[in-house]
């Protein structure tokens, strides 16, 4: 880790760094402002961190269990004046309790559910099945272009899924999807278990080797992450161009190749079975967009997405008081939700409040995590929560609108 001036700083100095500081970070985590808790504000955990490297605090379940009260949205990090980047502490001392056992119940459940399912809502192999089945008709093998939904959006969301694979017929993309695929790791390496992480990543590395696959494309900003950052820390090169939806539609569309809300096209193919309408959807008019921690302050994705939304889509977009680089966490990140589920459920609670207030009817998000946390919060207020890629394939008149 470096600061700004390019010095680098070791875990202890980050440490002892930020235990000195005034701790105005701590009016900006989520967690801290949910649970109202000192030992798991920012300055809490580096507290624990600096006790634990001096020998002064002895490690046991319980000092484990305040590292998992963080929801890794990286707020902390773009806050501090002295650059201390707590997560990567956070994640250092996360794998010393996974590799001690120290891991909480909860954790160490989904961690050998994970390894054991390769997938996190099930058997890998059987939803893969399920998925290619589905829509076989809008995959082509041979093509150069990987689509990973990801375990989530293929398991929990195939209206994304369906969404998705339009925009790249409509575009004139061929992709392919996996035979079988598996969780890219992420959850695993944020939970500490880096070893069976790294195996994760191994196997996806081989998949798209023998696959020949130049580019993989996600919609999970998780995984987009996750292959870019961490597999390269976990000893693994992935061989191809890795892009968020976003950032690779975002490129089509300033080549032509997706149309705005005029130039709509019918492809003629058959609809897949997730295409079909759902209960609610986008109505025309104004939107609010939610940044994902992922996506934005991990991976620096911050105009490509609204770039769509106004250009593409023609969305009259309207931003929430915290957006951009100190957009607020939905909750949806493993460890709040596996640790803390009542946390999680009150930072998404939080952030559909922020959204109502901007007067918006619909709420669209480009992470299938935030998604699964903003959509129940959202239905309670009246608000309309949805993938870009569903608003981008009902604009483009190439997925059914939603019914209002």
């Amino acid at each position: 880790m470096s600061d700004k001036a390019g010095k680098h700083f070791d875990l202890a100095t980050q440490g002892r760094i930020c235990v000195l500081c005034p701790n105005m970070c701590r009016y900006l985590c989520p967690v801290a402002a949910v649970e109202k808790s000192e030992t798991t504000s920012p300055r809490g955990k580096a507290t624990l961190a600096l006790g634990l490297g001096r020998g002064e605090v002895a490690f046991s379940e319980g000092e484990a269990a305040a590292l998992y009260h963080c929801a890794t949205c990286k707020i902390c990090r773009e806050w501090c004046p002295s650059n201390v980047d707590l997560p990567e502490v956070t994640r250092e001392l996360r794998e010393r309790a996974a590799r001690e056992g120290l891991a909480p119940p909860a954790v160490r459940n989904l961690a050998e559910r994970l390894v054991r399912d390769r997938s996190l809502h099930g058997p890998a192999a059987a939803l893969a099945a399920e998925g290619l089945s589905r829509y076989r008709q809008l995959v082509s093998p041979g093509a150069k272009v990987l689509y990973f939904a990801g375990c989530s959006t293929a398991t929990l969301q195939p209206r994304v899924v369906a969404a998705t694979l339009r925009l790249f017929e409509a575009a004139g993309v061929k992709v392919a999807r996996l035979q079988t695929e598996e969780c890219c790791g992420l959850p695993l390496d944020v939970l500490g278990f880096r070893e069976e992480a790294a195996a994760f990543a191994r196997g996806l590395a081989a998949a798209v080797e023998a696959g020949g696959y130049q580019t993989v494309v996600s919609g999970c900003p998780m995984c987009t992450q996750v292959m870019k950052d961490r597999y390269p820390a976990l000893g693994v090169t992935l061989g191809a161009d890795v892009r968020h939806v976003t950032e690779y539609f975002a490129g089509l569309a300033e080549e032509g190749a997706l149309g705005g809300p005029a130039g709509k096209r019918d492809t003629g193919n058959p609809r897949a079975a997730g295409d079909a309408p759902s209960d609610t959807g986008p109505p025309a008019g104004a939107g609010t967009y939610h940044d994902p921690c992922y996506l934005g302050r991990y991976q620096g994705v911050y105009d490509p997405p609204r770039r769509l939304l106004t250009g593409v889509a023609g969305l009259a977009l309207v931003e929430m008081e915290r957006h951009g680089e100190l957009a607020a966490c939905c909750g949806g990140a493993f460890t709040t939700d596996t640790v803390r589920p009542g946390t999680a459920t009150s930072l998404a609670s939080r952030r559909i409040e922020e959204a109502g207030r901007t007067g918006a009817g619909t709420l669209v998000t480009a992470c299938p995590h935030c998604l699964e946390m903003l959509g129940p919060a959202g239905a309670d207020r009246g608000i309309a929560v949805c993938d870009i890629t569903e608003v981008l394939a009902e604009r483009l008149g190439v997925l059914p609108r939603r019914s209002a």
